[in-house]
């Protein structure tokens, strides 16, 4: 499929951007609070953007996307030079302050039942267990140690509101095909520690992982022919054009990189860019992380020393049990425009996170949270990602949708294979799929997003 009969189907070209030159004022801004960075060893010095530079290949953003996309150009064209730029640091990035789920199907915040559209939740599901195949493939083949463990993720209730929802899913696997174990209050009991839940589901084929330390060691594994920049913030951008023909010249504080092709992987900061400024959503997902449990408190607790539990209800509350003895609490979301997790709203939801914490745990009433955080996460009101051409030489994969570990990998895996010409029967799917339809105007769409999150969290009830 050529370029332009890409961009007709995945919703218009973006030609207005050749020659122009964009100062990029949306920009990451990270604290350090991230758990699953700080608890990390500390990483070495950045490799930071300095000089002119040239490459055959530029990718801006280490989330999932940019990591597999910069991978699979290396592997297919390992005579090229590809430079991967992030602005901050990796693993305290979008990419490592995830719940560390790598999930085959999403549990999609507008879908009420995969049974509605069985074809394409099939397709989706291809998809993202071929992303979960790329990762396993590229964690075993350069022994990265960051606790990936497919034992797959068991959705839980605690309400019977929530075991009527676990029921309707259950229903919707049914209708695909897809198989699953209904677990009851006594296996939940064995699993969790916990007698807070009554209902479950497990999927078995979703991946659990510390995500800052996966993605740590997909940068710091790349192929010779890619070389890795953080803290190098693009300041600047102008874009290519072809007559005459020119490359793609980005600016950042101490240096210049110059590419006759680029690819954005850089998700909710893509209106930034000049790129779908009225089609994403950029929110804030926030999760608080214990310090280590004592040997008394992880007897006094029981259960499993590894799992991912989801919510039956979709605001209620995910939780993640390490293998280094913590635990992991995720709810709330809210709306930024500038993805920026600011200190009120943290101080907030951490208060939320403890309550959700204690119901769960109240035998570890007295274990502190030792980090808190948010982290930016981007939708499309028609739950579509960007895949594919976006300009003159110039390509862009973002909006993962919540199931960017999966989804992202496979995304930019397969961008790469699109820019280099490869075919495959996935990459058709990709191609054909919709871009992100676009939002209602503001104030109403800021509106209708704050109004569906205080609905969603007044039903939720116990499951936040």
């Amino acid at each position: 499929m050529s370029m332009p009969e890409v961009a007709m189907a995945q919703g218009g070209s973006f030609s207005g951007l050749a020659g122009r030159t964009v100062d990029i004022k949306l920009q990451p801004n990270y604290d350090n609070r991230n758990g699953w960075h700080e608890i990390l060893p500390e990483p070495v010095p950045a490799n930071m953007v300095s000089g002119t530079l040239t490459f055959d290949y530029v990718v801006v953003g280490a989330g999932y996307g940019g990591l597999a996309c910069a991978r699979r150009l290396a592997e297919l064209a390992p005579e090229s030079s590809i430079a991967l730029i992030e602005a901050d640091r990796i693993g305290n990035n979008a990419a490592g302050r995830s719940s560390g789920f790598a999930i085959d199907h999403a549990h999609n915040l507008r879908a009420k039942s995969f049974a509605e559209d069985p074809t394409s939740a099939k397709k989706a599901i291809a998809l993202n267990r071929a992303g979960l195949d790329e990762l396993e493939r590229v964690v075993k083949d350069n022994g990265i140690d960051c606790d990936l463990r497919r034992e797959g993720k068991i959705h839980a209730a605690c309400t019977d509101k929530g075991t009527q929802m676990l029921s309707g899913f259950a229903e919707s696997l049914d209708a695909i095909g897809e198989d699953y174990t209904r677990l009851d209050a006594g296996d939940l009991k064995e699993r969790f520690g916990t007698e807070f839940y009554h209902d479950g589901i497990l999927c078995p084929h979703s991946i659990t992982v510390q995500p800052a330390a996966l993605v740590r060691g997909l940068a710091t594994t790349m192929p010779s022919n890619v070389t890795v920049f953080e803290s190098s913030p693009v300041r600047s951008i102008t874009y290519a054009r072809s007559r005459p023909a020119t490359s793609h010249r980005l600016e950042t504080p101490a240096g210049t990189v110059t590419s006759p092709n680029l690819v954005l992987a850089v998700n909710g900061f893509a209106a930034g860019w000049g790129l779908y400024s009225k089609h994403l959503i950029p929110l804030i997902t926030w999760g608080s992380m214990t310090r280590e449990l004592t040997e008394r408190e992880v007897a006094r607790l029981g259960g499993l020393d590894n799992y991912g539990i989801i919510p039956a209800h979709p605001a209620g509350t995910t939780v993640r049990r390490l293998p280094t003895n913590r635990i992991l609490i995720r709810n709330q979301y809210t709306l930024s425009k500038d993805n920026t997790a600011l200190e009120p709203q943290l101080t907030r939801v951490a208060k939320v996170h403890r309550q959700s914490f204690e119901r769960r745990y109240p035998m570890l009433f007295d274990v502190p949270f030792e980090y808190s955080w948010g982290g930016p996460l981007s939708l499309s009101r028609n739950g579509e990602g960007v895949f594919g051409d976006v300009g003159e030489r110039l390509w862009a994969t973002m909006a993962y949708q919540g199931v960017g570990l999966a989804r992202g990998t496979i995304s930019g895996k397969l961008l790469a294979e699109h820019i280099l010409e490869e075919d495959s029967l996935l990459l058709t799917e990709m191609r054909a799929k919709d871009r992100p339809s676009r939002n209602f105007p503001d104030p109403f769409n800021s509106w209708g997003i704050r109004a569906n999150a205080w609905a969603r969290r007044r039903t939720a009830g116990l499951e936040e």
